[in-house]
């Protein structure tokens, strides 16, 4: 599925959303196929979350919202109550929050939660999900297709299927992101990548009106925001070749669909936009 967020242009309005950008991080996971403590998923070297809950097979997810680069918690004695999706160790697992939510293989009620938990993470947000110890495919899916059919739709559906040891990663709603890895070494798998991928901000994003019009490549800027400098940066981070002529922001034509953020220096205050362009 491709997401688009859509520029509306009431008289050519459109309204920034307020985030953090954060510097690009290390994501790294380890995947053993026994309940070994060494399960783990890191960013920059730091621990999120480690070991298994039982050792019954099932599915572990972390899900990690990269606007503040960190990981959802589990529901746990008041904290994070929005985040009870089912999950087995939300009343069975450590005393404490968890960084990962775990599903077991052989209960209905826990697949229709984690299938639950895969509706309604953001979008942007980046998913893993890790399988320690073998798990029985068909066992899943007679307990709940419903599951099957939604890694399915993300995921290569033959490792989905192969009752191997698996992580899988992706960004909601970026089908481009979504990988999976399951060749075993000894019994253990690795994976990593990089997530959080923007620029630090010094100033905090503001509701503004940023453009008044579209004509193919070229913004118009309001003109109230009297800009002074134009940034665009790439999902990656990377900054983007524009055209800046008063008030007026020019893509080459050659510039590829994609998620960018637009940055305008006003007044000394650096608004900006994360939004989805198509040409």
């Amino acid at each position: 599925m491709k997401t688009t967020l859509t520029i509306l242009f009431t008289g050519c309005l459109l309204t920034v959303s307020s985030f953090q950008l954060h510097a690009q991080s290390t994501l790294a996971v380890n995947c053993y196929d026994s309940d070994t403590p060494f399960n783990s998923v890191s960013i920059n070297d730091e621990i999120v979350e480690y070991g298994t809950v039982s050792s019954t097979p099932g599915f572990y997810v972390v899900v990690i919202d990269q606007t503040t680069c960190s990981s959802w918690g589990t529901n746990y004695n008041g904290a994070n109550p929005t985040h009870s999706f089912g999950n087995y160790n939300e009343t069975n697992g450590r005393p404490r929050v968890e960084n990962y939510f775990y599903f077991q293989y052989n209960d209905s009620l826990q697949l229709a939660g984690m299938t639950n938990m895969l509706q309604q993470i953001p979008a942007g947000h980046a998913i893993v999900i890790y399988t320690p110890i073998s798990y029985d495919y068909n066992l899943i899916n007679t307990t709940n297709a419903n599951l099957i059919q939604a890694l399915a739709s993300r995921w290569d559906p033959t490792v989905i299927e192969g009752n191997d040891i698996m992580i899988l990663f992706g960004i909601q709603n970026d089908p481009l992101s979504y990988v999976d890895e399951t060749t075993l070494t000894g019994g253990q798998l690795s994976y990593s990548t990089t997530i959080c991928n923007s620029l630090s901000l010094n100033e905090e994003a503001a509701n503004e009106e940023l453009f008044i019009g579209k004509l193919d490549h070229t913004f118009t800027l309001n003109p109230s925001l009297n800009a002074t400098a134009v940034e665009v940066l790439d999902a990656t981070g990377r900054t983007i070749p524009v055209l800046f002529n008063e008030n007026e922001l020019l893509f080459p034509s050659n510039t590829a669909n994609g998620i960018y953020v637009i940055r305008v220096n006003s007044k000394g205050k650096w608004l900006q936009t994360k939004q989805a362009i198509s040409f």
